[in-house]
Formats: structure tokens, C-alpha cells, sequence
């Protein structure tokens, strides 16, 4: 409403001071003389410049109103002015705004009001038969593109409506993905720490029935498998609190293989080193048994950061860093590779791209799809550090590379 109210405002601006000012282009064309402008030649001029700031709201009333106007002016015998583009501004709005059929109807009914304004035309001011065949056809040229920009104007205004209900579409899809592949890296995790607790448990009870049958004839043997029982059920109770807070998918297997850890480090490095991206592993502090969860968790971090500089990093070289401190674990992965953006390292959902092709097709060019057979990338990363409330840090580096940065809290409450 404001732009219209201000295109009404220009045209009011332009149009009235012709009405009073000398022309003697128009002078020369017509050899009838005008009317002196009054009262009724202002508020007729107004009458076809202000309804324009409802061209949107009212497009038929618009385009009736300044056709009428416009026509009555010219029948009254006073001087043309610039007033008259507002026909062509309602014109091209009903073609624009509203149905093509209708906006079609509206377009006849408005040429018809054309004819009889060009004859009143001839009628009061006639002219040469060259002069008024130019005129005819230049003024149904002028409204004939008029209306042709404004069906054009439609069919894109159409197609963008289009475009934003489908990256609406595409918007609820991409969050039901994240949402899914968090879900599935969680049951993940869920599984290991499962297997995990499970394996404490079964511990215990081995050394429980150890106990028991020593208890009689060998107490200091009783006594430390008691303490075994009691160390290895304190670590597994840390576990559980945290598989609690995970949601764990019943219908997979659980893996007969014992969870990897930190001890296997070398060996991973070997193999990315043979599927060729050449990997350095440097430990800083001295090495010593971690929980079960963390020293899992962490030999997956580097697992999928090495898996993601094989995938992205093209010719590039890694360096793998473990530095055990008193209060945390700190894991660190670095290439000097191409440095993707972190969208294109996850393997999880990216925004869709949509595309208006010619002739008005759609094309849509999917999210990056997740990596067949693994977790989901930094989502992964980031659901297991947060088990632990640690933090993680994935980016391009300066100057060409990606760097993964972990740290694992060691605080067994």
C-alpha cells in the first residue's frame, strides 16, 4: 500500500502541473485549442492518479475508474496529461493479480472502452488519416505490452510461490532427517556402551563365582576378587548413567567383536595409511587405562575424522594427537587436505538448492546424503562428546586443511 501510495503521489505530481503549464508539442499535434483547466480538470486528474494506491486491493475498480476518468477528461475538451499512464499501471496490475481468464475479460471490455476513446478523440480533435492510424496503433501497442508484462509478472510471481512452498517442504524434510540421523548415531552409541556394561557385568560375575568358591580356603584370593567386583560395578554403573540418557534400538544385534579403544590407535592409522592418506599419531602424557565409554568414544572420534580426510581431503596428510592430562582427554585430528566446509564433511543434511530451469521447471538438487555404512560424521562427534560434557571443535583450517579437536572430561561421577 505504501509503494502504491507513492507510484499514486508521483503520477499526481507529474500530471498536474501539466494541466496548467503551457505545451506547445500538444499545441502543434491537436489544431483544436483546449479548455482552461478548473475545478472539474483537477478533480478529474485526481480521479485517475489516486485510485492507483488501490491497484492491488481493487484492481477492476482501478482500472474502471481511471478508464472513465480518463475518457471523461478527453470528452470534456481539456489537454491530455501523464495522468493517462495510470491505465496503463491498472492494466498491467489486473493482468498481474488475478486470473488470466478474468484479467483476459477485464483486458476486452478494456479495449472496447479504447475504441470509443479513440473515436471520441478523432471526433474533437481530428487529424490526418497517417497521424491517427499512428496513434491507434501506438496506443494498443503500449496496452498490449502492458498487459503482456503483467501475465508475465504472474506466471513468475506463480512460480515463486511455488518455489517457497517447496523449500518449506524441503525445510520440514531436512529437520525430520537431522532429527533421524541424531537418533540413529545416539541408538549407535547406545549399542557400544550396551555392549560395554554388559561385558562389566559379565566380568562380575565371573569374579563373583570365583569369590565364592575361594572364599573358604583362600580369603585374600576372595578378598581381591571382591575388590575387582567392586571397581569393575562402579565403572559399570558410570556407564549406565550414561546409556540412560541414550535411546538404544533393539532390533540390531549386538556386535560379538569387543569394542576397540585407544590400545588399537595404530592400528587404524595403518589401516588409513594403507587406503592411502599417510597418518602421524603422536601421545602426549603417559598412557594408562581410561573408562570404557570414554576410551571407545574417543578412538570413534578419530576413527571418523580419518574416514572424512580419506573421503574429502583428496592428496593430503594427517596427524593424529592423543594427550592424556589429569582432568580430561584431549584428541586431536588434522589434514592438510582441501578443507570442505563442515556441511560438506558431516554427511548429514544440507539445505536443498532449488532452481527455477526455462519453461518453468523446478530442479532440486539434494542434501548431501550420509555416508553409507558409518555414523553421520560430526553429528556423531557430537552426540558422544556430549554424553561426557566435553566440547569439540570442527572447522577449516587457516591456509588449507580440516582440524577436529576433542576433549573428554575423565570425572567418573
Amino acid at each position: 500500500m505504501v509503494a502504491d501510495g507513492l507510484l499514486a503521489a508521483l503520477l499526481t505530481a507529474i500530471a498536474l502541473p501539466m494541466l496548467f503549464l503551457p505545451s506547445e508539442n500538444f499545441e502543434r499535434l491537436y489544431a483544436a485549442g483546449f479548455r482552461d483547466p478548473g475545478p472539474l480538470a483537477v478533480l478529474l486528474t485526481l480521479c485517475q492518479t489516486v485510485p492507483v494506491a488501490w491497484r492491488r486491493r481493487a484492481p477492476y475498480a482501478v482500472l474502471a475508474a481511471t478508464t472513465a476518468a480518463a475518457t471523461t477528461h478527453m470528452a470534456l475538451g481539456y489537454k491530455p496529461t501523464f495522468a493517462e499512464a495510470a491505465m496503463v499501471v491498472s492494466l498491467y496490475t489486473v493482468a498481474a493479480h488475478r486470473p488470466r481468464r478474468q484479467a483476459l475479460l477485464a483486458a476486452g471490455l478494456f479495449s472496447v472502452a479504447m475504441v470509443g476513446y479513440g473515436i471520441v478523440a478523432d471526433q474533437l480533435y481530428p487529424s490526418s488519416i497517417e497521424d491517427s492510424l499512428q496513434a491507434w496503433v501506438l496506443t494498443f501497442i503500449q496496452f498490449g505490452a502492458a498487459f503482456f508484462l503483467g501475465d508475465l509478472q504472474k506466471r513468475r510471481l506463480a512460480y515463486m510461490a511455488k518455489l517457497e512452498a517447496l523449500n518449506a517442504q524441503l525445510a520440514t524434510e531436512q529437520e525430520l532427517r537431522s532429527r533421524w540421523a541424531v537418533a540413529e548415531e545416539r541408538a549407535r552409541i547406545a549399542r557400544e556402551l550396551h555392549d560395554v556394561v554388559a561385558h562389566s557385568v559379565s566380568v562380575m560375575v565371573v569374579q563373583a563365582g570365583a569369590a565364592r568358591r575361594t572364599l573358604a580356603t583362600s580369603p585374600a584370593q576372595a578378598t581381591t576378587a571382591l575388590g575387582q567386583i567392586e571397581s569393575t560395578g562402579r565403572q559399570a554403573l558410570v556407564e549406565m548413567r550414561r546409556l540412560l540418557g541414550l535411546l538404544r534400538d533393539g532390533d540390531h544385534d549386538a556386535a560379538l567383536a569387543p569394542q576397540p579403544g585407544l590400545a588399537h590407535l595404530e592400528s587404524l592409522a595403518e589401516a588409513a595409511r594403507e587406503a592411502g592418506l599417510p597418518v602421524e599419531v603422536e601421545v602426549e602424557g603417559e598412557p594408562r587405562p581410561l573408562p570404557a565409554g570414554v576410551d571407545l568414544s574417543a578412538y570413534r572420534i578419530v576413527q571418523e575424522a580419518l574416514t572424512n580426510s580419506l573421503k574429502h581431503a583428496g592428496r593430503a596428510r594427517a596427524r593424529v594427537r592423543v594427550c592424556y592430562g589429569r582432568e580430561a582427554l584431549e584428541v586431536q585430528v588434522l589434514d592438510d587436505g582441501t578443507g570442505l566446509p563442515v556441511q560438506a564433511r558431516d554427511g548429514g543434511a544440507g539445505l536443498a538448492v532449488v532452481r527455477l530451469r526455462p519453461g518453468g521447471l523446478l530442479e532440486v538438487t539434494d542434501p548431501v546424503a550420509p555416508a553409507a555404512g558409518g555414523g553421520n560424521g560430526l553429528i556423531g562427534m557430537r552426540e558422544r562428546v556430549a554424553m561426557f560434557g566435553g566440547s569439540l571443535e570442527a572447522g577449516p583450517r587457516p591456509g588449507g586443511g580440516y582440524r577436529v579437536a576433542a576433549r573428554l572430561p575423565l570425572d567418573s561421577r
